[in-house]
This record gives structure tokens, sequence and C-alpha cells, in this order.
């Protein structure tokens, strides 16, 4: 049995607290919003929770996979997307908004971009684009009016560890990859790119 050390326990704990405290923020505030401002506000502060999530288990990797008692490394799959897939995942079943982390190079084919996504996520990798901005509009669908924003989200030096190519991953690590993913295209990265982005869908108005 592989055990999860106390800075990982500690860390996990302030992770979910931290996004409880912002879950309720958000579903309190957006159901009194209706004016583009007040919603890309909304979007932007949800998202940038989950990349701050993603970037705190990405640069504590080694404290993750490191076991306490033998001190030997043994890869979990604890990782970003893994979080931030679960993190999104109960996000949208508890506020009913759509929260999603996706790229044009997939690891998880669930994470398959929509034709909205993929159109921003192009403009993303295009030459030009500012770092970090994001993008979102008003649609309309059916009888609904929503609001759909996203995010870009780039490779650190941590992400390397799981991005970079195949033959620089640590036999423990392609192994996993291998067995989980069979079908996986998330490789090839440098530190800086586009890794994808993370979109979310909130009611805007009546």
């Amino acid at each position: 049995m592989y055990y999860i050390n106390k800075i990982t326990f500690s860390m996990f704990i302030t992770i979910t607290l931290l996004w409880s405290i912002t879950l309720t923020r958000i579903y309190a505030e957006s159901r009194e919003c209706d004016h583009t401002k007040c919603v890309k506000t909304l979007a932007d502060t949800t998202i940038d929770m989950l990349i701050a999530t993603r970037s705190v288990v990405a640069k504590n990797q080694d404290l993750i996979n490191v076991d306490p008692v033998s001190g030997n490394y043994y890869f979990k799959g604890f990782v970003p997307a893994m979080v931030g897939s679960e993190v999104a995942n109960d996000f949208s079943l508890m506020t009913g908004h759509k929260l999603k982390q996706t790229s044009l190079k997939l690891r998880n084919p669930n994470n398959a971009p929509d034709e909205w996504e993929e159109k921003v996520l192009r403009s993303f990798e295009a030459s030009g684009y500012p770092k970090g901005a994001g993008f979102g509009e008003a649609l309309v669908t059916g009888d609904n009016k929503i609001y759909r924003y996203m995010k870009p989200i780039y490779v650190e030096k941590a992400c390397l560890e799981c991005h970079s190519t195949k033959k620089n991953l640590r036999p423990e690590i392609r192994k996993f990859l291998e067995e989980r993913y069979p079908y996986d295209h998330a490789f090839g990265y440098k530190e800086g790119d586009v890794r994808g982005g993370i979109s979310i869908t909130l009611p805007f108005g009546n």
C-alpha cells in the first residue's frame, strides 16, 4: 500500500476548503448577476481557482509520489489533469455551471473540445494572441441565453514530468500513461506552450 504523506493530505484539505468557499460565493453571486462584466468576472475567478489548484498539484509531485516510510518513488497518478477533472466535475454537479478542461492534444478522450471550445483553443495558439487572456461571449441555445468563457492554460516546468517527449519520462510515469491512456497525444511540449484551456458555461440573464 502506498501512503500519502501529511503534507500532501494537508495540501488536499486546503484546496478543498478554498474551493468550498469559492463555490459558495460563485453560486450565490451568479444567481443575481446578468450583466456581461459581472458574469465574466465570475467565470474568470472560477477558472483562476482551478488553474491555481492544478499548479499546486504540479509543483508538489515529489511530495505526492515519494513514500514517506521508504523514501521510494511511486507514481500515484494524482496529477493536475486528474485533480482538475475531478474538481470540475464536482463543481458542475454542485452548481449546474459546466466547468471543463480541454485541449487540442488530448490525453483523456473524455475532455475532447466541442466546436466552440476547439475554435477558441485554436485562437489561443495563434501567433500574437495575448498570453493569459480569456475569451467569452453570450450565446443563445434554444430558449436559454448562456455565457461561455475560456482561459488558456500553459505548460509549467513541473508539467514536463508528464508532457515532455516520451523518452524523457520516468519509467513509472510512462508505464502508467501507456496503460491508462493508450491513445495519448499529450506529449512533446516545452515550458510556456499552450497546453489547452479551461471553459465554463454560466446562465446569462433571462
